[in-house]
Order: C-alpha cells, then sequence, then structure tokens
C-alpha cells in the first residue's frame, strides 16, 4: 500500500469504498447474494479494513447490504416492496422540504444557481451515467435548499437506493421528467411554495406506476 493512500483522511477512503461497492451492485457486478469479504475488499481498494467497515455500514443502513455476525456482509436483494417503501418516504420528506426552498430562495436565504445547474447538466449530459447522478443531485439539493437539516440527514440514507433506481429507469417518462424538474424550478425561483410542493408530490407520484412497472421483470416483492 502506498503511502499517499495511507495518509488519506480515513472519511475519504471509507467514501471510495463505499462509491466504488455502490456502482458494482448498481451495475450488476455484485448480485444478490454475493459475499462481501473484508480481507478482498481491503486488497481490492487497496486500504484497511476500517474504511471497508465503515463503508458496509452505510450500505447496510441504505439496504444493499445485510450484516451477519457469523457470515460476514453479503448483497441484500431489492424487492419491489423497497421500492414502494422508498417512494412513500420520498413523499413525506420533498414536497415539504420543496416548499421551504422556494421561501429560502425567494427570500434570498439560499442560492439556487447550484440546483440550474444540475438541470441543465441533466437535459444535455455528456455521458449516460451522468444523467441519473444529475437526477439525483437536483433532488438532493432542493432538500439542501430547504436549510432544514433534520430533512437532509433523513434523505441521507435513501440516497443510494435513489441513485440505483434513476440508474436503471433513465429512460422512463424522460421527456415528461425533464419538463417536472423545469416546472419546479420555476416554482421555486418564483417562490411559489405551495405550487412547489404540490409539483413535488405530483412529480414522485407520477413516476411511481412506470418505475415500478420497469422494475418489475427484475425484482421480486
Amino acid at each position: 500500500m502506498s503511502a499517499d493512500i495511507r495518509t488519506v483522511d480515513g472519511s475519504a477512503l471509507a467514501e471510495r469504498v463505499y462509491r466504488g461497492l455502490l456502482r458494482t451492485i448498481i451495475d450488476g457486478d455484485l448480485t444478490p447474494g454475493a459475499w462481501l469479504k473484508e480481507r478482498d475488499l481491503s486488497e481490492r481498494f487497496e486500504v484497511s479494513r476500517v474504511p471497508v467497515r465503515q463503508a458496509l455500514q452505510r450500505l447496510e443502513v441504505e439496504g444493499f447490504v445485510t450484516m451477519s455476525r457469523n457470515r460476514g456482509a453479503s448483497v441484500t436483494p431489492v424487492t419491489m416492496a423497497d421500492v414502494e417503501e422508498l417512494f412513500d418516504a420520498r413523499l413525506c420528506i420533498e414536497p415539504y422540504a420543496t416548499r421551504l426552498a422556494a421561501t429560502r430562495v425567494h427570500a434570498g436565504e439560499a442560492d439556487p444557481s447550484g440546483l440550474r445547474g444540475l438541470l441543465e447538466r441533466a437535459l444535455a449530459p455528456a455521458e449516460v451515467e451522468e444523467l441519473g447522478a444529475s437526477n439525483l443531485g437536483f433532488h438532493r439539493e432542493i432538500v439542501r435548499l430547504s436549510g432544514n437539516r433534520i430533512l437532509e440527514r433523513s434523505l441521507l440514507p435513501m440516497l443510494g437506493r435513489m441513485e440505483w433506481m434513476f440508474r436503471l429507469t433513465r429512460t422512463t417518462r424522460e421527456q415528461e421528467h425533464d419538463v417536472e424538474h423545469q416546472q419546479l424550478l420555476d416554482a421555486i425561483l418564483a417562490g411559489r411554495g405551495e405550487v412547489a410542493a404540490a409539483q413535488a408530490h405530483a412529480h414522485i407520484a407520477q413516476g411511481r406506476e412506470p418505475i415500478l412497472e420497469a422494475l418489475s421483470s427484475a425484482l421480486d416483492w
């Protein structure tokens, strides 16, 4: 292991391992039931077992990994029920966060430039993978603009699952998706909190059935 790797901040190492494992799960390189051995992962990512363990714990919280005291960690199968619960949780958090974001942006308490940039990248992605990342970033940025740290922390464990879902269903309602994001941005910039909240709720709710249908052939209940 090189000296420069050893000196990298531990949280950055854990983030790198987390991103790498999440990507392999999203891409299907690690299939449900696959065992994740700390020693193998430590060698693969050229880190100690500590950041590997931290990454696995984060993936467990997000529902991608199951930890067993006697057998270690394995990739958790994602079910349709998991996706249903994700939509339910998003409907509880995002519309209210969008209302707060609109109020704060209109009052000059929050800068919407990042939100504009994410929408622009989503409309003209340089790569297919960037579409999912921009989509996730757009939703995450709205919650950040709400200024409510509890809402932000509540969304955090869902981000990996949202990225996974957006990646697998990126062509579902693609045109409608772009229009709805633009409408959300317009309502936020205008400070129309109630309208923005209603649009956020409709945006999530309208995508629910098409996304569930798109995932139905790949997932079990």
